[in-house]
């Protein structure tokens, strides 16, 4: 997303070492389309979000040129490069920040507007790459609802244009007295590479949370690969050495071939960066080193090429708040996302990202006498800090709800998304928020008293609420073992070998600790359940070591996200709707998979000790399931319930915690 130097016009064939670069321009109009077309779901562009990875190189490419040569001349001044910097990117962002807000203020519920306008001031204090990495959970909002997502990479690139330069100043200074400084400082840098790397390939198989992706740690190699190259060419002219062989159009094809290879082919995102993010890294580096194509009169420096290049930056900044915005207005009016839409959305992108560069990019970096550093600084801290007074009163007023039709609030209840109970929760590498090995839910702990613990993923938390009122009803002492997408299962179970490596030392820990002592006595399990066997499996060696097993049954599986829909069907109405049922079928009621556990449990059906709770009586009833009822959301989200309605699952738990009680009472008996 950056430039240097003259204008297109000025380049030749090889360009000034720091002039301006058609091919580099022209690899940025690639790298911009390429984003905007995985985006926007367009076909022939499954692998576009390497589009950033690009970027990466390009900048660091660029920003190490220009550090290392003011680094020789003896001119590099922190200050200077930052507020180079800051000119160059800071007033786009600004102006495109301050209309999502504004677009949020008419169609954003008042909770996800709270979240917006925090998420918009750390994109403006870049650090938003934190600030999505923390809600990046099983129950974060979707990428679909964040005008500002992408601007977790402009953050990633401002942390680099801090600790790159900064880092190369001090080993210059501290290599200076050995004549030696140059040299220094491209060790460095490939240290840091090389550690980047490293780090990046091995988080890519452990962090099953995929923060990585957010981390400048896991992605600095990749400006650095565009680093190493500039402090190349700058060490070969310095040392008056002839082109290198990399300077060849047969290298600079290769690259073009390999990034727009990996534009095409659908690459997995679940494991990015990762191995394979060497390739579009690989074939970016490729295209830069070899310097080819950057005459007026190639395919590089075609017009449309290059304008598409000079406007990359602002079209990246524009094309994701339109396509979150587009998607929620045709969401509420009911219309497909097809063809024509996504056409329009690509060329509003074109002409707002052409607009931007017009007349905010060229203007502040451009006119400097008017534009100098203390009045963009002035500008920007007046303008952050109305924008932080206005966040302030949104959140005193709770996200102004009298913005919207006073209808649409309890559709906000329900989908507030923490689970219960959260701090105890385990995220998806089994960490949580409190120290305790297991928090306690239900009645104080006592001595000869029957306990019990809840085992499963969210499917299990969310019942937490009524399980624990009707444990504190019946005198249980309970305790909470559960994490994020890792449903319970014996982890030698067949089929369990692509599980993550957290999820499967938390459920061997867990029966480890169940098996290990009398209490607790009582098992209550609950999750997404992959099949019946490990149910069957589960419960036969929770059964054999003495253990009374709560059994819960799976619910709906609706298939849409409830709250949004229900949103925009009152919005299509123009009124509330305080009750929406629909028809209890197969699909939805998972009739097969519900029979499947049914079967593999009647073996158990004189068995006391095996309590099964089937919450579908409290939504379903005559042949329809409600959605909505009594002007309440049964559902939060695709399948959780809404913890709003949580508590009418209560009666269900206080039978199953007396059956159980039972059950263990009959048991001593025999005993005695």
């Amino acid at each position: 997303m950056e430039k240097t130097g003259a204008a297109p016009g000025a380049a030749g064939k090889h360009a000034s070492p720091d002039g301006f670069r058609l091919d580099i321009n022209a690899l940025r109009a690639l790298s911009v389309i390429a984003v905007v077309g995985f985006h926007f779901q367009i076909p022939g562009f499954a692998g576009g979000f390497v589009g950033v990875d690009v970027f990466l190189v390009i900048t660091g490419y660029l920003m190490t040129t220009k550090v290392l040569n003011d680094l020789k001349l003896g001119r590099f001044s922190l200050w200077g490069f930052g507020m180079m910097r800051m000119r160059r990117i800071y007033p786009a962002l600004a102006v495109a920040v301050a209309a999502s807000v504004v677009i949020g203020w008419f169609v954003t519920l008042p909770g996800e507007y709270l979240k917006h306008l925090l998420q918009a001031l750390s994109a403006l204090t870049f650090v938003s790459n934190f600030a999505f990495n923390s809600d990046n959970g099983y129950f974060a909002m979707a990428a679909q609802t964040k005008p500002l997502l992408h601007t977790w990479s402009l953050s990633l690139e401002w942390q680099f244009y801090i600790w790159m330069p900064l880092m190369a100043w001090m080993v210059w200074l501290l290599a200076s007295r050995t004549k030696s400084s140059f040299s220094a400082v491209t060790i460095a840098l490939q240290l840091f590479a090389a550690a980047s790397l490293a780090w990046c390939l091995w988080a890519s198989q452990h962090d099953a949370m995929g923060s990585s992706f957010f981390s400048l740690r896991a992605r600095a190699w990749e400006p650095l690969a565009g680093g190493l190259i500039a402090a190349a060419e700058i060490r070969r002219r310095s040392e008056g050495a002839k082109a290198s062989w990399l300077e060849s159009p047969i290298m600079a094809l290769a690259g073009w071939v390999l990034v727009a290879g990996c534009t095409v082919y659908p690459l997995p995102e679940a494991r990015w960066p990762g191995m394979l993010t060497i390739l579009p890294i690989l074939g970016a580096a490729m295209v830069v080193a070899a310097r080819q194509g950057a005459g007026e009169g190639s395919l590089l420096g075609l017009s449309p090429v290059q304008r598409i290049g000079d406007w990359s930056y602002s079209i990246y900044l524009w094309h994701w708040p339109i396509w979150v915005f587009a998607l929620s207005w045709l969401a509420v009016r009911g219309y497909e996302v097809a063809s024509v839409q996504k056409i329009a959305m690509v060329l509003a992108s074109l002409a707002l990202g052409a607009l931007s560069y017009r007349y905010v990019e060229q203007p502040v970096r451009m006119q400097r006498d008017f534009w100098t550093p203390r009045r963009l600084l002035t500008a920007s801290s007046v303008s952050f800090a109305v924008f932080a007074g206005f966040v302030s009163l949104a959140f005193l007023t709770h996200g102004f709800p009298g913005r919207l039709p006073e209808y649409l609030l309890p559709a906000e209840l329900a989908r507030r998304t923490n689970t219960p109970r959260d701090e105890c929760f385990r995220n998806a590498n089994s960490t949580k928020q409190t120290t305790e090995a297991h928090c306690s839910f239900g009645s104080a702990q006592a001595a000869g008293r029957p306990s019990a613990i809840l085992w499963g993923d969210s499917f299990a938390n969310q019942y937490l609420e009524p399980i624990s009122s009707a444990a504190l009803a019946t005198g249980i002492h309970g305790l909470i073992a559960t994490q994020s997408g890792c449903r319970a299962f014996v982890d030698d179970a067949a089929g369990n070998a692509g599980d993550q490596p957290p999820c499967r030392q938390f459920n061997r820990s867990t029966l480890d600790f169940v098996l290990a002592q009398a209490e607790p006595s009582i098992v209550v399990l609950g999750s997404n359940w992959g099949n019946a066997a490990e149910i069957s499996i589960l419960a036969d060696r929770l059964l054999a070591a003495g253990k009374t097993v709560v059994l819960i049954m799976p619910l709906l599986n609706i298939g849409f996200d409830l709250p949004q829909r229900w949103i925009e069907n009152q919005i299509r109405a123009g009124r509330a709707i305080d009750e929406w049922k629909v028809e209890a079928g197969p699909r939805l009621m998972m009739s097969a998979f519900r029979d499947e556990i049914a079967h593999v449990l009647d073996r158990y059906r004189d068995n006391p000790h095996l309590v099964v709770v089937d919450p579908l009586s409290v939504v379903c009833e005559h042949g329809y399931c409600y959605l909505v009822r009594n002007g309440q959301a049964n559902f939060r989200d695709t399948a959780h319930i809404s913890n709003v309605n949580a508590s009418q699952y209560r009666g269900l738990f206080d039978a199953a915690f007396r059956a159980a009680l039972s059950a263990g009472t009959e048991a001593d008996k025999k005993k005695d």
